[in-house]
């Protein structure tokens, strides 16, 4: 191989390793730039799973509320049904005493037209 040959061959080699060069100085530029996009997606990722995480709590707080109220009527409740089966019988005694006025009032009644019958 002549000296021209020599030189003319590294100068196609060292354009190859050149444009190697500048392609993997691309890719590589393309890499960080995906990277960052992907950092910057991963921290939009993190401060969603923080509000996530926040309102979790709250719902969480919230239920307990909602859990103690629940408690409460429960025992509101009771105490509706204890009141309604004491004026359940309250009523039924009421009823009875009502029947028995009416009966006596009906043997008045009765008592009084025999009365007049009698004058």
């Amino acid at each position: 191989m002549s000296d021209e040959d020599f030189k003319s061959f590294v100068r196609k080699e060292l354009s190859d390793i050149r444009r190697d060069m500048a392609q993997m100085q691309q890719m590589t530029a393309d890499l960080i730039r995906i990277v960052g996009n992907t950092n910057g997606m991963l921290e939009e990722v993190q401060q969603d799973v923080n509000v996530m995480k926040q309102d979790i709590g709250v719902m969480k707080r919230d239920i307990d509320v909602m859990k103690q109220d629940i408690d409460v009527m429960k025992q509101d409740i009771d105490v509706i049904k204890q009141d309604q089966k004491r004026m359940s019988g309250t009523q039924e005694e009421q009823g009875r005493v009502l029947e028995m006025l009416s009966y006596r009032s009906l043997a008045h009644d009765a008592d009084i037209r025999d009365l007049r019958r009698v004058r």
